[in-house]
């Protein structure tokens, strides 16, 4: 009962955060990624040590230093999003066969990663620079995506990317357009590149066992925005049902 108690607290803990510090983790997670995903690369193992362990604890860390930054909303979203992505990656890597990590194991810092990821494209998102160029960075970011996705279908035979980019325009009209997910796509290709490049993790050459892709595939940032509408759907629930209500002050209800 304490327990719960004390994650009641946590999860409710009302914020603003810090718009400074939204600023510079949206910057410096950039930064991060090419850190912790090279310290857990075959090739640091193979000249130093095993280095997924000191992964963990910094990219746990990290984690919980971005929350410090986060206003309230973003803090329940990461939180949350923390066990979907690990059902996620047990669904798509263990279950689907999609790819597979170092060493056969889903890494214990890898849903932590994915709220990380998410919680930078969300928070660069609202930067004063996004804001201001939102209506330039719609059309920019519309063709980039739209050349990507067709491109990798053309010259690599990418059908994956082809399908998941399809997917990834039809939700994103649902969402109407926000750059929001633009911004957490490229997050997501940062990171599928610079895994990959390092080793980490591979993705088969045929998904699901019979539709051709690459290493990576582009596509794969569709997942993220599909993982977020099963996200906001999670958090609807969790408020219809009153999981995880404040007892200590009235909460708002929130549209998810």
């Amino acid at each position: 009962m304490l327990v719960l108690t004390y994650v009641n607290k946590y999860f409710n803990k009302p914020t603003l955060g810090s718009a400074s510090g939204r600023t510079f983790f949206s910057i410096f997670s950039v930064f991060f990624i090419f850190v912790f995903l090279g310290l857990d690369s075959q090739n640091f193992a193979d000249a130093y040590f095993d280095g997924r362990l000191i992964v963990t604890i910094i990219v746990i860390s990290y984690f919980f230093l971005m929350l410090q930054a986060a206003d309230s909303r973003l803090r329940r979203l990461m939180l949350v999003m923390v066990p979907l992505s690990y059902i996620g990656e047990i669904i798509f890597c263990n279950v689907l066969d999609m790819y597979d990590y170092r060493e056969n194991r889903i890494p214990l810092y890898v849903p932590f990663g994915h709220a990380i990821v998410y919680g930078s494209g969300y928070m660069f998102s609202f930067t004063k620079w996004a804001n201001q160029h939102d209506a330039m960075m719609k059309k920019t970011f519309a063709v980039f995506f739209g050349a990507i996705f067709i491109g990798a279908g053309l010259l690599f035979f990418d059908i994956l990317s082809l399908i998941l980019g399809y997917l990834f325009f039809r939700a994103l009209r649902r969402k109407k357009w926000l750059t929001l997910y633009y911004y957490v796509a490229i997050y997501v290709l940062i990171v599928e590149f610079t895994g990959t490049y390092f080793s980490v993790w591979v993705w088969d050459a045929y998904a699901i066992g019979f539709i051709p892709t690459v290493n990576p595939p582009v596509g794969a940032v569709f997942l993220y925005i599909g993982g977020d509408a099963v996200l906001l759907r999670v958090m609807r629930y969790m408020q219809k049902r009153k999981i995880l209500i404040p007892t200590t002050h009235q909460r708002a209800d929130e549209v998810w």
